[in-house]
């Protein structure tokens, strides 16, 4: 199509703008902040049905809803890049055209976002197992992008972390990326905590848990 956005610039301006970043290996990620931007969003339009869907659609583009469906039947277009949309459009301070936004919303479907495991914790991914060879006496946490009782998990994880022994390592992995580990240990939500002693599985506990709670099993575990 004629007079197509240029990727290279597309790219360039959502990395200006804060939504993109690459790191020092070239690879990119959205930002946290893009995402924050863009689960709200998402929780809005997920679940939405046909109508609400296409009425955002065509309010979004300046369409007759009949002309969106038509659109969204044609073009495939997903709840998740009306989400992406809708946040490239909140989040940056520039007034892209629709069609640039709609380049953009493409590009950030297709990027990862960074990963949900807090900084205060060792990310572990596919090197879980090693992790555990190393450190028998280990907690290990599971986290989730747009995770409410995850944010209410992280925002106490300075105090938890106060109540684990200095001997015990602390790991956190994606929920979303790590099946292995879910699968192996019988993990079936987000946020979870699995504890392990002198090698073994010991204890598991899944959903938000209070401070008082989890130094509670960490004085039985350890």
């Amino acid at each position: 199509m004629t007079g197509e956005p240029d990727i290279d610039d597309v790219l360039a301006r959502l990395t200006d703008g804060g939504v993109v970043r690459e790191g020092d290996d070239g690879s990119l990620t959205t930002t946290g902040a893009f995402e924050s931007t863009r689960a709200e969003y998402s929780r809005q339009y997920r679940t939405a049905d046909r109508e609400t869907f296409v009425d955002a659609v065509a309010e979004a583009f300046d369409l007759a809803p009949e002309t969106a469906a038509r659109e969204i039947d044609a073009n495939g277009v997903t709840r998740a890049q009306l989400a992406a949309y809708l946040a490239v459009e909140s989040f940056l301070d520039t007034s892209p055209t629709a069609e640039t936004k709609a380049v953009m919303a493409h590009l950030v479907c297709e990027v990862s976002p960074p990963s949900p495991v807090p900084r205060a914790v060792a990310p572990l991914d596919d090197s879980y197992e090693a992790f555990l060879d190393d450190h028998p006496d280990a907690v290990v946490t599971v986290w989730k992008h747009d995770c409410d009782p995850c944010e209410r998990l992280e925002a106490d994880l300075p105090a938890l972390l106060d109540a684990v022994p200095e001997r015990v390592a602390v790991g956190g992995v994606d929920g979303a990326s790590a099946s292995g580990f879910r699968l192996r240990h019988a993990v079936n939500t987000a946020p979870a905590v699995v504890f392990f002693a002198g090698g073994d599985h010991v204890e598991t506990r899944e959903g938000y848990v209070s401070p008082s709670a989890f130094a509670a099993v960490v004085e039985d575990v350890f």
